[in-house]
């Protein structure tokens, strides 16, 4: 539950800089709401990242994160459908975020069962496979090729690169849930350093994604956290 805490406070306390405000404000602008309402939201968000770190996972406790985060992706998917395809999952990373609260939840209720097993390594897996199909394949956008060109690492055409680099996404999910035993962790471990790897070179393309309302690359960290957990976990049960 700290990972998750993390999002919660880094989404509160990041409010203190000026791209942060530029952002969310636009946003309220288009929903017609007051500016003064994202520091509410964010003292809230304070507030909850608090009890998460502090207080054992309960179920009340889970919905009251899983509502707002179900309510915030609703009505910006409504305000911009594009974000559902965003390359770097402003939206789609809401899943493994839920995915993560569920597992922590169900683990203090029965321990780390298979079953809890599962639904983090499901969870986990739900990243690689839509960041793979929609921004990827089906949705490519401007701003990604950008960040392909401007690396210099990549000797191909922009397009096709990001077209296999979905693929593997892809690929990568479902080998997550198939795969068993010491292929299985080397995968996560290769997973692992892509979620260390990749928010670095996104970064140097645009610093200000480290300080965007939306946290598209702070939330990598339940994503990375959960990945060593169930590293961990099927190392020992192999």
């Amino acid at each position: 539950m700290l990972s998750v805490a993390f999002v919660w406070l880094a989404t509160a306390v990041l409010v203190v800089h000026p791209h942060y405000r530029e952002v969310g404000g636009a946003y309220l602008d288009r929903l017609g709401l007051p500016h003064w309402l994202m520091w509410g939201i964010c003292a809230g968000e304070l507030a909850l990242g608090v009890v998460v770190a502090l207080a054992r996972p309960t179920w009340l406790l889970f919905t009251a994160q899983a509502a707002p985060i179900a309510v915030f992706t609703v009505i910006l998917a409504a305000l911009e459908p594009a974000l559902l395809a965003h390359p770097y999952g402003v939206l789609s990373k809401n899943l493994p975020l839920l995915g993560a609260l569920a597992t922590a939840t169900l683990a203090a209720r029965e321990g780390f069962s298979s079953r809890v097993l599962w639904l983090l390594r499901v969870s986990m897996a739900l990243p690689w496979l839509t960041e793979g199909l929609f921004p990827k394949l089906l949705f490519v956008q401007e701003a990604e090729l950008e960040v392909v060109r401007a690396s210099g690492l990549v000797p191909m055409d922009p397009t096709a690169f990001l077209h296999l680099l979905g693929v593997a996404q892809i690929a990568s999910a479902v080998a997550a849930l198939v795969l068993r035993g010491r292929p299985l962790v080397l995968l996560l471990c290769a997973q692992v350093g892509a979620l260390l790897v990749l928010p670095i070179l996104v970064a140097q393309h645009d610093p200000l994604l480290w300080v965007h309302p939306f946290l598209p690359l702070l939330k990598n960290v339940p994503m990375l956290v959960g990945t060593v957990v169930v590293a961990r976990r099927c190392s020992t049960s192999s």
